[in-house]
């Protein structure tokens, strides 16, 4: 009798442990990474992986790169695309408003221009930057497509050269926006929910949704 409860006490551990893990890997992966993509994903255009979500968590994104007719400025060749979903996006429409009550600015009523130079802000042109290769630089300077200043950080995951080689938490990037002197413009740090997904022509890194597409644009009010 006892050996029956250790063995169902046992069956029962692992299924626990094997489902924490994939739920686990099923959160982090939330849209992909590697370890989910197919070959056909990673032949697409940035513009048309993001459109393809099964779970539309890119349509506002969408909307934004068709109301500023920038499909060809995300699908050249060579860039890392920082994209920001959905409610990233409803983050920038409601910092509008002064409170929840409100229905959020509609993507139609804000600047085109505002929406163009905020894509661009989470672009970087000339390089497809992968979590391993963040993870070594550690903290490097980069120029965004439209001239600002950012920091693209790689998180050693608890790994301390000369302290500790053991791994204690994941590998991560951090997207880090300079506040610009003299401009409407605050430091802004976005964390990401999923790492390296392959395009055919840039690396996409996907923003948590505690994002903002503001990123670092100095709003009236802050959610």
């Amino acid at each position: 009798m006892k050996k029956n409860i250790a063995f169902t006490a046992a069956v029962l551990m692992t299924a626990v442990i094997a489902l924490f893990t994939s739920c686990r890997k099923t959160n982090y992966y939330l849209d992909g990474g590697l370890s989910g993509q197919s070959e056909a994903e990673k032949n697409l255009s940035v513009y048309d992986f993001l459109a393809s979500r099964s779970n539309h968590m890119f349509d506002s994104l969408i909307k934004i790169i068709d109301l500023t007719n920038s499909k060809a400025l995300v699908n050249q060749q060579n860039i890392t695309f920082f994209a920001v979903p959905n409610k990233g996006v409803r983050r920038l429409q409601l910092n509008y408003v002064p409170d929840d009550k409100q229905a959020p600015r509609a993507l139609e009523a804000i600047s085109k221009d505002t929406l163009l130079m905020l894509l661009n802000r989470f672009i970087i042109p000339g390089n497809r930057i992968s979590l391993e290769q963040a993870v070594k630089d550690k903290r490097r300077f980069y120029r965004a497509a439209n001239g600002d200043s950012l920091y693209i950080v790689g998180t050693d995951g608890g790994i301390k050269p000369g302290e500790s080689t053991i791994q204690t938490s994941a590998f991560t990037i951090e997207f880090e926006h300079v506040k610009i002197p003299g401009t409407d413009t605050v430091k802004y740090v976005g964390k990401m929910q999923t790492h390296n997904l392959i395009t055919a022509n840039a690396m996409i890194h996907v923003l948590n949704e505690s994002s903002s597409f503001g990123a670092g644009l100095k709003q009236r009010y802050n959610r």
